[in-house]
């Protein structure tokens, strides 16, 4: 079988991205979106590729830097499948083995953008970092050195500054990386016009990012390379749904990269963009697992086929938590069909219980604001994610103990709960107690939820009555008579 170097070329365009990191995610996401609107938008534009960490670039150079995204999921309605084949990477190098080249790529006129992802720890300040380390260890400290060295070879010229798109997975990312540089501009007592002109040249963008991406199809490769017809072993496998939001509305005439493959959304209130995501997506997983899988059910592929837990997020989400989302309504209501379309997705087996892990804190941050929201708009308790905290409760109702984890029981089966430890520890004592005890301990912990839950009016009581019909007519039953219920 051919390599993919055989079959197709690097399209040529000037460099206008420097990539940090050469993970799955970017690859599948922030390149898959250049290089969609090189076709599409004439963005013409390449990436430069510079590992962090890694030294060597072999798969790579095997492949002249090309590789495939492989798109599988649900789209209007239909299952989905997508092989586009990346061109857009210009070249790869290793911050330590390649240091003078990726510095050099500073001098790049056409150079416009910085895009990064070097995980949630990425993005710090150590103060151990040296100006003359060549790399410095920390991500901000190379990319001040990098900025630096452009600032000093265009002599500081304002139409030469660059725009930080960060990916990181952290709130505020582009301001936090933004305080690293100006931290290591300090610490290396760089001049004052260095200073000014990250402030004035230079865009440190905050953004959001949503599209799952589970990389290497190890399992299925020869598959993939037989379907595609040669072979690859930079395959990078995703979900067809694509969103970027940039945190920066200045960014919009620069980035013209938007395309029915990915959307990308500019804003000054990323906020909202965030709230809509943990409400919508992490909510509808959170409020329905824990029930759900009681009902009996492993995967969310099946539930999205159940009559009754379709019924259930379909109430919940369009009925209780889009009014809460502070965007407009038409743009809320799209995200939570693409969800919906994500939960159906054929080509993916997302197991319930590894949704579950740390619910506690997941509900807090998930469920919580929603509820809360939705009783002061509508002067009712949300009957859904009222029944998703007993569901949660009744989850982890047990007095067994495993290895870090409590032992719950389904049926004639076991399952693990995995939370923080001092919690399980505390859960399982109450639970040796009267229900209504055990509901109380934990709905008060203030320490836990961020208030006492005793005091929403009427929520102790109701949460009492899910979890006692769960308890005697079981988890499916009383879903399917919830969502009879007006």
């Amino acid at each position: 079988m051919k390599n993919i170097r055989e079959l197709y070329r690097r399209e040529q365009h000037p460099v206008r991205v420097l990539q940090i990191g050469e993970g799955n995610f970017l690859r599948a996401f922030v390149d898959y979106a250049i290089d969609a609107a090189n076709e599409e938008n004439g963005f013409d534009g390449n990436v430069a590729i510079v590992m962090p960490r890694a030294r060597k670039n072999e798969r790579f150079a095997s492949q002249d830097n090309l590789y495939t995204v492989c798109l599988r999921g649900q789209k209007d309605g239909k299952p989905y499948k997508e092989n586009r084949v990346i061109r857009c990477i210009d070249s790869v190098l290793g911050a330590y083995d390649d240091y003078d080249a990726f510095m050099k790529l500073a001098e790049l006129d056409t150079l416009r953008f910085v895009v990064s992802n070097t995980t949630e720890a990425g993005i710090v300040y150590e103060d151990g970092d040296r100006f003359d380390d060549c790399p410095p260890k920390t991500f901000p400290a190379k990319l001040t050195k990098f900025l630096f060295a452009r600032y000093r070879h265009f002599h500081g010229a304002a139409d030469k500054g660059l725009v930080m798109l960060p990916v990181e997975l952290i709130d505020h990312n582009g301001e936090t990386l933004k305080r690293c540089v100006l931290q290591y501009a300090a610490l290396w007592q760089l001049e004052d016009g260095f200073q000014s002109w990250l402030d004035e040249a230079c865009i440190f963008a905050s953004t959001l990012v949503d599209r799952i991406v589970a990389g290497y199809p190890k399992d299925q490769a020869a598959a993939y390379e037989a379907e595609l017809g040669y072979t690859d072993c930079l395959l990078d496998q995703g979900e067809p749904f694509g969103l970027w939001v940039i945190g920066d509305p200045r960014v919009r005439d620069m980035l013209p990269i938007s395309t029915d493959k990915l959307q990308v959304e500019f804003t000054e209130d990323i906020e909202k963009f965030k709230e809509q995501k943990v409400r919508i997506l992490n909510g509808a997983h959170t409020s329905m697992v824990l029930g759900a899988y009681l009902a009996g059910f492993d995967y969310v592929g099946q539930c999205m086929k159940d009559k009754a837990v379709r019924t259930q997020l379909e109430q919940s989400v369009f009925g209780e938590i889009v009014p809460t989302v502070h965007l407009p309504e038409e743009k809320a209501k799209a995200f939570a069909a693409a969800v919906f379309e994500r939960f159906e997705n054929p080509f993916v087996n997302h197991a319930l219980l590894s949704i579950s892990l740390n619910s506690l804190s997941k509900w807090r941050a998930r469920v919580l604001p929603t509820l809360k929201d939705s009783f002061e708009k509508n002067g009712r308790l949300p009957k859904w994610l009222t029944y998703s905290l007993a569901a949660l409760l009744a989850f982890y109702h047990t007095t067994e103990q495993g290895d870090g984890c409590l032992i719950g029981h389904r049926g004639a089966g076991t399952y693990e709960i995995h939370d923080d430890a001092d919690k399980l520890e505390q859960i399982a004592k109450w639970a040796g107690g009267p229900d209504a005890e055990y509901i109380h301990e934990i709905m008060s912990q203030t320490g836990w939820w961020g208030e006492d839950l005793t005091k929403i009016a009427g929520l102790e009581q109701a949460v009492a009555g899910h979890f006692a019909r769960i308890a005697k007519i079981g988890a499916k039953a009383h879903i399917e008579e919830l969502g009879a219920q007006e």
